[in-house]
């Protein structure tokens, strides 16, 4: 029995609305966090073989003396897996936010991802293309490599597991069966290891197969997955896999993915990648720069020629200038600078700066910015973020406003001058609709070269991001903090978030990271 709509939990801080799935050991429900309006996922303990509820009181009860033992012991794991998610930070793997015992059981709260599953989405349309499909495996494999480096294995991925949000980025779920192991690499649980079949590998069904760590076998999965993604098909058990090998692939599938999938998915463990990076080496060039389709490219290379003659034309004109007024040349210069930081105008309704916060360069990654703190730190996370309460498994936000840009809190005013600010959500949307977007490397670096409507143009490097002491994904991504807050999760706000050469949105991430910042000046 399932608790019903409109219930209310923990006096009334959040209402149910719906529920989202039932499995095995729990519940998941559609939510809303009254006090702040928003909507949010909420996971019950609920092992339907043992448990019981009152119709009246919803109170959960096991009828069984004899199974008393062992629901309390995948209860604690339960609790477990929340603390250990809630212990992690990646812009792809789920956030908790609250965890509480009420009813008998427990609970824990999540962010709620709108979008659905890229099981719904292969349902509803069918296999995906390659661009499509590997920007979701590329955003989960980058998840995993998280995990991995901390001993950690998911041991459950699969389509059903990975949400969207709302901006349509892959979000990892369900820990229910993850592993913690210790540096040695020995497991530090002995609980029972799970199934999902077409995407466990042959390790899982053994015995202790799982009791030592290894990436290759989240690899497996994530193979398994793409593999379900591009075709459309739940993939073969791994037994049969083992005996008959992989079905052939569909004659469209480009080489370098039929062999990504045919090595992730290897019945030997030794024969698979044995790392993350090693598996996205498998895909490196794939449906890069030129995945932005015919239409799309012609337009580039168009933007490219006018870019480059207009440059040419601006040259001459600054040698003539030079020659007859050295002067005025001089003074032309130092209008595109503001407190000694130049900018661009990109034909758009502010001017973007030239570098990052801390950079000397254009390329260089500059210095790292938890939203709305103004200097630099060696640790980003919730206990050193200023505008953080930690209370207990929970944390509150201090109000700091929905719009920093320009106060305080702004890390470009207080770094750069009045003149500068960290650039709203609408400033960053405007820069992601109306400019050509061309993965390029610059000085070294990889990045976006950012052409404005008017052919001028700005390099933004792929910094990517600070979380505790780590820097994750620089010369992959690029994280960059705009002013504005998310007005439906307190704890995010937005931010320009680009991928490896074909992607780029507006998109959001927890407070408490260190984005790079690119100011802007009207």
């Amino acid at each position: 029995m399932q608790l019903q709509s409109g219930r209310l939990l923990q006096g009334g801080k959040y209402r149910i609305e719906r529920v989202l799935g039932q499995g095995g050991f729990g519940i998941t429900y559609q939510a809303v966090q009254v006090a702040l309006n928003r909507k949010v996922a909420i996971k019950e303990f609920f092992m339907k073989e043992y448990c019981n509820r009152d119709s009246e009181t919803s109170h959960v009860s096991i009828p069984s003396e004899g199974s008393k033992e062992l629901v309390g012991k995948f209860r604690q794991k339960f609790i477990k897996e929340a603390q250990n998610i809630a212990a992690l930070n990646h812009p792809h793997i789920i956030r908790i936010h609250d965890i509480f015992e009420e009813n008998g059981t427990a609970y824990y709260v999540m962010e709620y991802c709108d979008k659905g599953s890229l099981g719904d989405l292969v349902k509803r349309q069918g296999a995906l293309d390659e661009s499509e499909a590997l920007r979701y495996i590329r955003q989960v494999a980058d998840a995993l490599g998280y995990i991995h480096e901390r001993k950690m294995n998911h041991l459950d991925v699969k389509p059903g597991n990975i949400l969207l949000d709302e901006n349509r980025n892959a979000v990892l779920i369900d820990f229910g069966l993850s592993k913690r192991y210790d540096e040695e690499g020995n497991q530090t649980s002995t609980t029972p290891v799970g199934i999902s079949h077409g995407y466990a590998p042959m390790e899982q069904y053994k015995k202790g197969g799982v009791g030592t760590f290894s990436p290759a076998t989240d690899i497996y999965s994530l193979g398994a997955t793409l593999y379900k993604l591009i075709t459309g098909n739940t993939p073969p058990e791994a037994s049969e896999v083992m005996e008959e090998g992989l079905p052939a692939l569909p004659a469209n599938v480009s080489a370098p993915i039929v062999k990504a999938i045919d090595s992730a998915m290897q019945p030997r463990k030794k024969d698979r990648p044995q790392s993350i990076d090693e598996f996205l080496g498998m895909l490196v060039g794939v449906q890069g720069s030129e995945s932005l389709g015919r239409e799309r490219a012609v337009e580039v290379e168009k933007t490219e020629i006018a870019v480059e003659e207009d440059i040419a034309s601006e040259k001459k004109q600054e040698t003539e200038e030079t020659m007859i007024h050295s002067d005025s040349s001089v003074q032309s210069k130092e209008t595109n600078r503001i407190n000694g930081h130049e900018y661009v105008d990109l034909g758009l309704s502010v001017k973007w700066a030239t570098c990052n916060i801390g950079a000397e360069n254009p390329e260089d990654f500059g210095d790292y910015f938890a939203w709305g703190e103004t200097t630099p730190k060696s640790d980003y996370c919730e206990e050193t973020y200023e505008h953080c309460v930690k209370k207990l498994l929970s944390c509150e936000y201090t109000d700091i406003g929905e719009d920093i840009s320009g106060t305080k809190f702004d890390a470009a005013r207080a770094n750069w001058g009045d003149s500068w600010h960290v650039p709203t959500v609408e400033e960053v949307k405007e820069l992601c609709d109306k400019c050509i977007w061309i993965w390029t490397t610059q000085g070294g670096h990889n990045g976006y070269k950012v052409t404005g409507p008017n052919g001028n143009s700005i390099f933004l490097p792929a910094a990517g991001y600070r979380g505790g002491t780590d820097l994750y994904l620089r010369g992959s991504y690029g994280l960059y903090w705009s002013a504005t807050l998310n007005e439906n999760y307190s704890y995010n706000a937005y931010d320009l978030y680009f991928g490896d050469g074909n992607n780029f949105w507006n998109g959001w991430n927890y407070r408490g990271c260190g984005h790079a910042v690119r100011p802007v000046t009207e």
